[in-house]
């Protein structure tokens, strides 16, 4: 493979279009298992399209066709390398998911705060896939789909790209373009995250406001801003996903 080629193969991961492209199967494999998941297993996505119903769901299978001709036009006008650029945006979200593992347990127990029940511990050593059904491997990879989707594109993409953009375009008013940018992206990161760790709470998740549970929460939220901003959407999308399908499908 030649330096240009490696070249392309890296922006097509980056590309809009291949990033697109990646997120619809996470739609998809939520919307077909979603029925399965108990409400309260994750308030904020299950809550959310419980309350829109059938015409939000209608709506939500509009967009998605709308995005695929969208995505698929687009890779094909720029000849993008999308199947390798598929490849790489799975195996990069999968370890990145590995490593936030032990990396949020060794910063919540250094500032120290008490274990949280979120943590992928060292008890979880196994998959449990062998001893779950089928129907409850696919409810769980489901609801994995939807937090890793959803909530990227709530708090990642608006909560902090379109944030981000918004403050950077009052600061330049008042300050240099670098300092400007630099300022937005900083509280932008930080409103994202605390939003992401407060939202969960928002549907009679009481637990979700006890101080360990919330400052575990916003460090996750400062870590999936930090890979959206150098990695992209996709990736932080996957790494989501497989970090909460790890969490469900390993034995606590």
């Amino acid at each position: 493979m030649t330096r240009h080629e490696i070249r392309r193969l890296g922006e097509a991961t980056r590309d809009p279009a291949v990033s697109l492209f990646m997120l619809l199967p996470l739609a998809l494999l939520h919307l077909s298992g979603r029925h399965g998941a108990q409400l309260e297993t994750f308030f904020l996505v299950e809550s959310v399209l419980e309350w829109a119903g059938s015409t939000g769901i209608t709506v939500l299978w509009i967009l998605l066709a709308v995005c695929f001709l969208w995505a698929v036009g687009r890779i094909q006008a720029l000849s993008l390398p999308w199947r390798g650029g598929a490849v790489l945006i799975l195996l990069e979200g999968l370890v990145w998911a590995v490593v936030l593992g032990p990396g949020l347990m060794a910063l919540t127990r250094w500032l120290p705060l008490a274990a949280s029940p979120l943590w992928l511990g060292e008890a979880r050593t196994g998959f449990a896939v062998a001893s779950a059904s089928l129907g409850s491997v696919h409810t769980s990879l489901a609801v994995a789909a939807g937090a890793g989707l959803y909530e990227e594109l709530l708090f990642r993409l608006i909560g902090l790209g379109a944030v981000a953009l918004a403050l950077n375009f009052l600061f330049r008013h008042f300050a240099a373009e670098l300092t400007s940018r630099r300022l937005a992206l900083f509280l932008a990161l930080l409103f994202s995250a605390f939003t992401f760790a407060a939202a969960h709470g928002l549907y009679g998740n009481t637990q979700a406001f006890e101080p360990d549970v919330l400052a575990f929460r916003t460090i996750a939220g400062l870590s999936f801003g930090l890979l959206f901003i150098f990695r992209g959407l996709a990736v932080c999308a996957y790494a989501h996903f497989a970090y909460d399908a790890i969490y469900l499908l390993l034995p606590s």
